[in-house]
């Protein structure tokens, strides 16, 4: 006997909302969050960007990185859990030099989270297929050492929010592949790219080539410094 075309019907739909769900998850959820621990040690790797947030600077450009202002946010709003953040970063450096760095640099820290911040230097300067699987074998090394992984997508050469800037056919290029490994991997992320276009279509309406997050273009100030901060909280619960 055949089985009623009601339940048919619902098993389809059943199927497809699991088919659905599935799908997103693979697809990365741009929600999804990380749940603080006691005793995590949350530490950003990356460039230039990271280098100078941990330096608090430079002087005369920024007076507050970002990496101080996550370290004192989670101060007040995780205080019972005692949270460090930490940096590891070098002005110029690409995916390839994360990946030489780690052994040596990043795992002796033990640390239980980390925010791979990295990508302009890329753009301008590698192979996009050395670019991916270099981000994939560093996702794959931290996660073999059991540390959860936030991967960002690079942010910006030049602040015109029209996608005049020069460099603006690199980056998103390989923004788009830093969104791919993503779903690949299935971490949680942070689309800086994508907020940083959004925020400049709203606060840059003379469409200038820096001075709104950035003081040349590429290197953030202090507005920058807290926008970043609040991208990188939204991902901590």
């Amino acid at each position: 006997m055949s089985a009623p075309r009601w339940l048919l019907l619902l098993w389809s739909f059943s199927i497809g909302a699991l088919l659905a769900v599935s799908l997103g998850a693979a697809a990365g959820d741009p929600d999804r969050k990380v749940e603080l621990k006691k005793g995590d040690r949350i530490l950003f790797f990356g460039d230039s960007l990271t280098a100078l947030a941990g330096m608090d600077g430079p002087k005369g450009k920024a007076t507050k990185g970002y990496v101080r202002i996550v370290q004192e946010t989670l101060d007040k709003t995780h205080a019972d859990l005692g949270i460090k953040v930490d940096w590891v970063a070098t002005g110029g450096h690409t995916v390839p030099d994360l990946l030489q760095r780690l052994d040596k640099d990043v795992l002796p820290k033990k640390p239980t989270i980390v925010v791979i911040q990295i990508g302009c230097n890329d753009a301008r300067r590698l192979d996009k297929d050395v670019f991916k699987k270099s981000l994939e074998e560093l996702i794959d090394r931290l996660q073999k050492a059991n540390i959860q992984v936030i991967q960002c997508t690079l942010t910006s050469v030049g602040e015109k929010y029209d996608g005049t800037n020069k460099d603006d056919p690199k980056l998103e290029e390989f923004a788009e592949i830093q969104r791919q490994v993503i779903r690949e991997k299935k971490v949680p992320y942070n689309d800086l790219r994508k907020a940083f276009v959004a925020h400049w279509k709203a606060n840059n309406p003379e469409n200038k080539g820096s001075g709104i997050l950035t003081y040349d273009g590429n290197h953030w100030n202090d507005a920058g410094h807290r926008f970043v901060a609040e991208q990188m909280l939204k991902r901590f619960k």
